[in-house]
């Protein structure tokens, strides 16, 4: 599943927006721009469809703390997402083919009395190069009456042989790292988990288990380590099965041979940076059961002229899975992987966040030499284009 456009009206401070995401996708801006509330748009349809609606929204403070709030004090009544991905047919993978699948979600108050946030409107529909897969009838579904829960999350059919987007919805994962939660020893009981928490729990697991069962890719980001942080060796997850713990120890160059790193002695930034590495090549993300992965400024800590090497880093895991990754570092565009195709930039234009590609005058710096990447971000000259006009002026 690659997601291919998205376009988010009155959630939080995102009036109206509409972008083309690809395999790697970078949002830039400084801080308090949005970038976070873009990739949280993801994280509520996530966990709206684990849930529903009313549950997502309980931990962002309920849905007015979520809709969109205009400079003149107005508040929109509902908010929109709209997804288009791309989505293999099922079956023998030398007969799939690529079908564009469409959903959008409309969140709003209930009606009357009812101020439980609820599904005020799902459409999904599914088209094929030759066409909609269902004639006469190209949406799966459409409802526009107000429900507690999703349509989406039910749909267990596959019209014309298509993979259903809920359970790929559903394994999306996001990335805040936490230092301490990344430096301390994971005693969950009965854990054998592969996949690194949200937070960083189970790095030492995580990385354990690619030492064991894929030491290739344990050696890649031992490979990135040693490169970015200095007289790094790597950096190893000690699994004890019979304690039921795990815990990380780093391995260091001295006088010609390595020596063991306590985890309690090991630096924020290098945790951080193991952190980043193991979400990206985590056994989910390298088998395609995690098919987007959102990191949130995974610069935080690291040494600016060693920045370059994680744009590497983000490239190559993108090869299995969509990544999208937040910044304000115009050091981590430093490498000539950083290209102007993968950035949308996030600014504060007064009417809220204003998102989209690097606006005409910015390409022309790139073009004519002016300016590299790097120093378009860090000159602040670096805009966006025009905002997109509102779902309901197109009839949406």
């Amino acid at each position: 599943m690659l997601v291919t456009r998205v376009r988010i009206e009155n959630f939080r401070s995102i009036a109206a927006c509409d972008v083309r995401l690809g395999p790697l996708t970078v949002l830039a801006g400084p801080n308090a721009a949005g970038k976070s509330n873009f990739l949280d748009a993801f994280r509520f349809l996530r966990d709206a469809l684990r849930t529903t609606p009313a549950q997502a929204l309980e931990p962002r403070g309920g849905l007015g703390e979520v809709l969109h709030r205009f400079p003149d004090g107005e508040q929109a009544d509902s908010f929109r997402i709209r997804l288009e991905m791309s989505v293999p047919s099922s079956g023998r993978k030398e007969e799939q083919t690529a079908v564009t699948l469409s959903y959008l979600l409309e969140v709003k108050a209930g009606p009357g009395d009812d101020d439980r946030a609820g599904a005020q409107r799902e459409e999904l529909s599914f088209h094929s190069p030759d066409g909609p897969l269902i004639p006469g009838n190209e949406e799966q579904f459409r409802s526009e009456s107000w429900r507690d829960d999703l349509l989406l999350a039910k749909l267990t059919s596959r019209p014309g042989n298509v993979q259903t987007p809920s359970p790929h919805l559903r394994w999306m994962r996001f990335y805040e790292l936490h230092t301490a939660v990344l430096r301390d020893v994971d005693q969950t009981r009965g854990a054998r988990s592969v996949i690194l928490g949200e937070h960083g729990e189970h790095l030492a697991r995580v990385l354990s288990f690619l030492d064991r069962h894929k030491p290739w890719v344990k050696e890649t980001i031992d490979g990135y380590v040693s490169t970015m942080i200095d007289n790094a060796a790597g950096l190893d997850g000690k699994d004890l099965p019979e304690a039921d713990v795990a815990y990380l120890v780093g391995r260091f160059l001295d006088d010609g041979g390595h020596k063991e790193v306590d985890r309690r002695s090991l630096s924020e930034g290098t945790l951080r940076l193991a952190g980043v590495l193991a979400a990206l090549f985590q056994p989910g993300a390298l088998n395609g059961a995690i098919p987007l992965l959102g990191i949130e400024e995974p610069e935080i800590s690291l040494h600016p002229p060693m920045l370059g090497a994680l744009y590497d880093a983000l490239v190559s895991a993108s090869r299995n899975t969509q990544v999208v990754v937040t910044t304000q570092s115009a050091d981590l565009l430093d490498n000539p992987a950083a290209q102007p195709s993968h950035l949308l930039v996030v600014r504060d234009d007064g009417h809220g966040s204003a998102i989209g590609p690097i606006d005409q005058a910015g390409r022309r710096l790139l073009a004519d030499g002016v300016l590299t990447l790097p120093e378009l971000l860090r000159s602040g000259e670096m805009r966006p284009e025009h905002s997109a006009p509102s779902m309901q002026e197109e009839g949406w």
